[in-house]
């Protein structure tokens, strides 16, 4: 570049060398060492003898998705999979016919052992399964490129893997080993609940179960959504004959493809769906006539044991976003870093450094979720209480508020990058495509958020203030964040004033604010977990950069007018390098803007003036 002297007062005009791409391509860099916040986490949430495993796995993978998975991804969305109903003779077949874009990249995520390593021990080494921080890991790197396969096939047999070992040892014994095979004897597995007439009511389901012997069953009806009518195993919600009505009368089926004998077991495929995103992976209608399944577990149960699998697939989606957030805010990065638009790179605008600035707090706050969620339910499998009414709690707040933020986030990659935003040939279309379809998927945010209620109801509020309430404890007097840690902890408080206003009115007329609750509570949890990890920061390294990342995600508590002082003030723009890109932050621009932060949220707080939503 050749700067250009302007008059006194101008910016100096930046003019292109002819040899400058005018469109900056994205280096070559490996995905995992070049983010600033994941390996750094990971660090500290997983145990010395797993962490050397994780770091050599996911450096490999940090080359292995942009090299070969990306490219593919384009393809694979490019182009859609396309079911042939009948063969050449007339017989019905079926067959969904896949771009082989599509079946390597499966591929290359089993073989790289994303399900086998949370369900077999000997995964590269490691005596046990892996924690679920560390499978969360892996799916994250490969969800920053594809959200269709990772995101939904793959997913939902890992999460059939899970509620088959919950819930029925016989036929846990028989496929989880070949759900999790990293090889050829691998088995695709996908859930089926949404009915034509039922939707996010689920208790209307109208499939219905007659009982063949003490443990299989034949089932006839329809399921109007079916992702991945392509799987091996499917499992059902169907209604056994003379069970009441709602979700207490579902049963929960396992649905063979094949039947032992080698033959198609009864049911249609009737179309697929022209989808507004994931359109690398197929979704469709699948119609049942006395088609063969065996009972899972206790049949009076089925909708419980089905959660086994949907809140697995929440915290999938949780990771999804995460894993998004974190590929949008590396490309408008990029493109910011090298772009010149107005005589200057794009980042060196204050407005332009302001959007980045907004996205990477978002990716780190949904990334925090993520594995905060993952370790949860790592505690809660090892029956540490009071985890499993913890991750109850955040399940639903995390996967609800993460899907909105993703939206938000790939808009403004979609903002940053220009008009090639919205052209196919980038990844910013297909990702704000693919996210907009997991807001949906497991629950939209109203039916999520009256999850959340159902979870207070059941008891899960007080676990969970339990659970914030020892983040709030372990941080020192000193710490840059500590004032931060007072005003969400009065903050906390007034919500749980405000809950068991919930509990003690009218049912109905509470879900007016579910939605307003969910979001303050799932801002209060994640900005305590970031507080939280910048004092591990802190104390190891005295950088403040995460204390300040988490001061400005707390700023979103605030709604009175004291928040615009707060977000234009342009103290930290001489160290925006550091904190978009990783870096050390001063301790006394962390702990000024946390002190300013906590005493706005005190005055609304005691005011009682703020609404109870993030803006």
């Amino acid at each position: 570049m050749l700067a250009v002297a302007a008059h006194p007062g101008e910016l100096a005009m930046v003019l292109p060398d002819p040899e400058d791409d005018p469109i900056p391509p994205l280096p070559r860099n490996n995905w995992f060492t070049a983010d600033p916040y994941l390996p750094w986490l990971l660090r500290h949430l997983l145990d010395s003898a797993t962490w050397p495993v994780a770091e050599k796995a996911l450096t490999e993978l940090g080359d292995l998705v942009p090299e070969y998975i990306e490219p593919r991804m384009a393809v694979a969305d490019a182009n859609p999979p396309v079911l042939r109903t009948h063969d050449a003779r007339g017989h019905r077949i079926d067959d969904i016919a896949f771009n082989s874009a599509y079946l390597e990249i499966e591929r290359k995520i089993v073989e790289f052992g994303t399900i086998h390593a949370a369900y077999m021990p000997g995964w590269r080494g490691l005596d046990t399964p892996a924690p679920r921080v560390l499978v969360a890991a892996l799916q994250y790197l490969f969800l920053e490129s594809d959200q269709s396969i990772m995101g939904c096939p793959v997913g939902m047999s890992d999460a059939m893997a899970r509620c088959l070992s919950h819930n029925d040892p016989a036929l846990a014994k028989r496929f989880v080993p070949r759900l999790a095979d990293d090889g050829d004897g691998y088995l695709r597995g996908a859930m089926l609940l949404t009915e034509r007439y039922g939707g996010s009511d689920v208790g209307a389901n109208a499939v219905e179960a007659i009982r063949e012997s003490d443990t299989t069953w034949r089932l006839s009806g329809e399921k109007w959504f079916a992702s991945c009518p392509h799987s091996d195993l499917f499992l059902v919600t169907a209604r056994p004959v003379g069970a009441p009505s709602g979700t207490k009368g579902l049963g929960l089926f396992l649905v063979p493809r094949l039947l032992d004998d080698g033959s198609r077991n009864p049911f249609t495929i009737r179309r697929l769906k022209d989808k507004f995103g994931t359109r690398a992976m197929p979704s469709g209608e699948i119609e049942f006539d006395n088609t063969f399944a065996w009972q899972v577990g206790d049949v009076q149960r089925g909708m419980r044991e089905m959660l086994d699998m949907i809140n697995l697939t929440r915290i999938c989606i949780a990771v999804v976003c995460a894993g998004a957030m974190r590929r949008n805010v590396y490309e408008a990065l990029h493109h910011a870093k090298h772009r010149i638009a107005f005589s200057a790179p794009l980042i060196d605008h204050p407005l332009m450094a302001d959007t980045l600035i907004e996205m990477a707090v978002d990716s780190h706050a949904a990334t925090c979720a993520a594995f905060a969620l993952a370790d949860a339910l790592d505690k809660a499998d090892a029956g540490i209480a009071p985890y499993d009414d913890v991750v109850r709690l955040l399940t639903p707040l995390y996967k609800t508020y993460s899907t909105e933020r993703a939206r938000i986030t790939a808009t403004e990659g979609m903002e940053v990058r220009g008009g090639n935003g919205v052209i196919n040939e980038w990844p910013e279309a297909r990702i704000l495509r693919d996210i907009s379809v997991h807001a949906i998927w497991e629950g939209s945010s109203n039916v999520i958020a009256l999850d959340v209620l159902r979870a207070i109801r059941h008891g899960a509020f007080p676990p969970l203030l339990d659970y914030l309430e020892e983040k709030f404890a372990a941080c020192p007097d000193s710490a840059p964040v500590r004032p931060l840690f007072d005003a969400l902890k009065l903050l906390l408080h007034r919500v749980h004033d405000r809950v068991r206003e919930l509990l003690d009115g009218n049912p109905r007329e509470s879900e007016l604010g579910a939605r307003r609750l969910s979001r303050t509570l799932a801002v209060i949890s994640i900005a305590s977990t970031l507080a939280e990890q910048s004092v591990w920061e802190w104390q190891e390294t005295h950088n403040s950069r995460l204390a300040w990342i988490a001061a400005r995600y707390a700023a979103r508590l605030v709604h009175s007018s004291s928040l615009s002082q707060l977000l234009d003030d342009p103290s930290w723009l001489t160290f925006k390098d550091e904190l978009l890109r990783g870096g050390n932050v001063p301790e006394e621009l962390a702990r000024d803007l946390a002190t300013r932060v906590a005493s706005a949220l005190h005055e609304e707080t005691l005011a009682q003036q703020g609404a109870l939503s993030p803006h």
